[in-house]
C-alpha cells in the first residue's frame, strides 16, 4: 500500500471511528432525554394516581405505571425479563430465579427485576431473600405500592404487625384505591394502636 493510499485509508478509518464517537453520543444523548420524559410521565402519572377517584380510574392510571416500570432501557434485559415472568408462571422457579437475577446483574439500577425477584421469592415461602429484595426495589423506586403491599402481606404474615401496618399505609397514600390495603389498616389499627377512647 502506497503513502497516498494509506493516509486515505487513514482519514477513511479516523472517520468512522468519528461518526462511531457521534452515534454513541447521540444515542447516549437520546436515552437520557427518554430517561427524563418517562420520569416526567411517571411524576404525572402518580399525581393522578394520588387523586383518583375510583378504582377503575386508580386501574388506568396504574397500567400506565407498570407499562412504564416495564421498560428496562435495554432490549437484552426486557427479553431476559419476559423469559423470567414466563417461568414464573409455569413455575419454573430455577430458571425464573436465574433468569431474574441475570437482569439485576445487566441492570442492577432496574427495579422491576428486583420486584420480580422479590415476587418469585415471596412464592416460594423465602421471606429473607423476598424482603431484601423489596428494600432494594423501594430504594430505587419508593412508589412502587405493589413492592409495599408486598411487604405489607410478608411483614403480616409473620406477625409483624405494626410495620405491616406501616408499610399498608405507605402503599394506600401512594395508591389510595387499593381495598386490600384499606381492609388490612383497619384490622391491624386496633391491635397495634389500640381501640381509642
Amino acid at each position: 500500500m502506497g503513502m497516498k493510499q494509506t493516509l486515505l485509508f487513514h482519514r477513511a478509518y479516523m472517520g468512522i471511528v468519528g461518526l462511531m464517537a457521534f452515534a454513541t453520543l447521540l444515542f447516549a444523548s437520546v436515552a437520557t432525554v427518554q430517561a427524563a420524559s418517562n420520569t416526567v410521565d411517571l411524576d404525572r402519572l402518580f399525581e393522578k394516581l394520588a387523586q383518583s377517584e375510583s378504582p377503575e380510574q386508580a386501574a388506568v392510571i396504574e397500567e400506565g405505571i407498570w407499562q412504564a416500570w416495564a421498560q428496562s432501557g435495554s432490549a437484552t434485559v426486557d427479553l431476559v425479563m419476559l423469559r423470567g415472568v414466563k417461568a414464573l408462571t409455569q413455575q419454573e422457579y430455577a430458571i425464573s430465579l436465574d433468569m431474574f437475577s441475570t437482569a439485576i446483574e445487566l441492570a442492577p439500577d432496574y427495579a422491576e427485576a428486583w420486584n420480580k425477584r422479590a415476587t418469585l421469592y415471596y412464592v416460594i415461602d423465602d421471606y429473607d431473600a423476598a424482603i431484601a429484595d423489596v428494600t432494594q426495589v423501594l430504594a430505587l423506586e419508593p412508589r412502587h405500592w405493589a413492592a409495599l403491599m408486598g411487604l405489607a402481606v410478608m411483614f403480616d404474615d409473620l406477625g409483624r404487625k405494626e410495620p405491616a401496618l406501616g408499610a399498608y399505609r405507605a402503599a394506600l397514600e401512594i395508591n389510595p384505591q387499593l381495598d386490600d390495603a384499606q381492609a388490612a389498616i383497619k384490622r391491624l389499627k386496633v391491635d397495634v394502636e389500640g381501640r381509642g377512647i
